[in-house]
């Protein structure tokens, strides 16, 4: 239903540790960084294969300490890829009562926003049992 699994993100105080345990730790490869300023996110992913590793934070302080809930890094979503059929997948997930988001929720949306070369939305986590989804589709070029 949702498609392939795409990767993991997991929000984090300090960024810059938290890449560098990732890497020595776990062995993953730093693969690209991504900054979305309109959200205040910064992200780094790490990892090769069926799926990677989103290490994320805000910029934003007051946004960071209500997503870490008094934490230094938690699991914060999974993200599935389609390639096609988002906008049928949301139609029924909105009829189940499934409400969408900006990545840094504060926003409700009704549609997918552009993002690099994909259509992105993620989840109200309290109405998808607590977990956040991120679901993604390449745009079509």
């Amino acid at each position: 239903m949702f498609g392939e699994f795409d990767h993991v993100g997991w929000i984090v105080g300090d960024l810059d540790a938290a890449t560098a345990w990732a890497q020595e730790t776990l062995g993953l490869e730093y693969i690209r960084s991504a900054a979305l300023p309109q959200y205040a996110i910064e992200a780094n992913f790490l990892g090769t294969g069926s799926g990677t590793l989103e290490i994320f934070t805000f910029t934003d302080a007051e946004i960071l300490e209500g997503r870490l809930e008094g934490r230094p890094r938690r699991l914060d979503h999974v993200a599935f890829r389609r390639l096609q059929g988002l906008d049928a997948l949301l139609a029924s997930l909105r009829a189940s009562g499934v409400r969408f988001c900006t990545p840094d929720r504060r926003q409700e949306l009704a549609e997918p926003i552009e993002v690099g070369p994909n259509r992105q939305i993620w989840t109200v986590p309290e109405t998808t049992g607590g977990l956040a989804m991120q679901l993604n589709e390449p745009l079509a070029r």
